[in-house]
C-alpha cells in the first residue's frame, strides 16, 4: 500500500495494528486491575479500615488506562478522526486535506511528547506519600502515549472515515420544528 494513497475506512498499517493491540491489552488490564482494586478497597473499608495507598495507585492506573485507551482508539480508527469535509472532497483536494490532517496529527503527538516530558520531569520531584514513588510515573503516560501515537500515525494510510458510522448522518427533521 502506498503512503499517499487513499485507503478504505477500516484499513490500517501493520505497525498501527500492533501498537493498537498492545495499547488495548494494557488499557484492558489496567481497567480490570483498577476495578478489582477499588472493589477490594470498598470491601475492606466496610469491614474496618481501608488501604491508604489505593487512591494514589488508582490515580496512576487511571491516567495510564486513559492514555493507552486513546492510543488503541486511534489505531483502530475509533477516535480522533475528522469526517465531514474529507468525506465530501475527492481526488487531489481530498489527498491534500488528508496529508495536512496527518501532519497536524503528528505535530499534536509531538506536543504530547515534549509537553508530557516537561510535566513528567516536574512531577518527578513530587512523591506519592503512601506509595513512596514519584508522581512522575503517572504523568509519564502522556509522552509514552504521544510516542505510540506518533509511531502509529507515521505508517498509517490516509483514510476517510466511514460515513455509515457518523452520528450526524441522516438526522432528519425535528418534529418540534413543524409546530407553530
Amino acid at each position: 500500500m502506498k503512503l499517499f494513497q487513499v485507503a478504505d475506512p477500516e484499513q490500517t498499517s501493520a505497525v498501527s495494528r500492533v501498537v493498537g493491540r498492545f495499547a488495548q491489552a494494557v488499557a484492558a488490564a489496567l481497567f480490570i486491575g483498577l476495578l478489582l482494586l477499588n472493589l477490594l478497597q470498598v470491601l475492606v473499608r466496610a469491614a474496618g479500615n481501608g488501604f491508604i495507598w489505593v487512591t494514589d495507585l488508582s490515580q496512576l492506573m487511571l491516567l495510564w488506562m486513559v492514555m493507552m485507551g486513546t492510543v488503541a482508539a486511534y489505531c483502530f480508527n475509533e477516535h480522533i478522526v475528522t469526517g465531514y469535509l474529507d468525506g465530501k472532497l475527492r481526488g487531489v483536494p481530498q489527498k491534500t486535506l488528508l496529508i495536512f490532517l496527518r501532519v497536524f496529527e503528528a505535530l499534536f503527538f509531538l506536543v504530547l511528547i515534549v509537553a508530557g516530558a516537561v510535566v513528567t520531569s516536574v512531577r518527578a520531584g513530587i512523591p506519592y506519600v503512601q506509595l513512596g514513588i514519584s508522581t512522575g510515573w503517572t504523568y509519564a503516560a502522556i509522552p509514552a502515549a504521544g510516542l505510540l501515537l506518533l509511531l502509529a500515525a507515521l505508517g498509517r494510510p490516509l483514510t476517510v472515515p466511514d460515513p455509515a458510522r457518523s452520528v450526524v448522518l441522516d438526522l432528519g427533521e425535528d418534529p418540534d420544528d413543524q409546530r407553530k
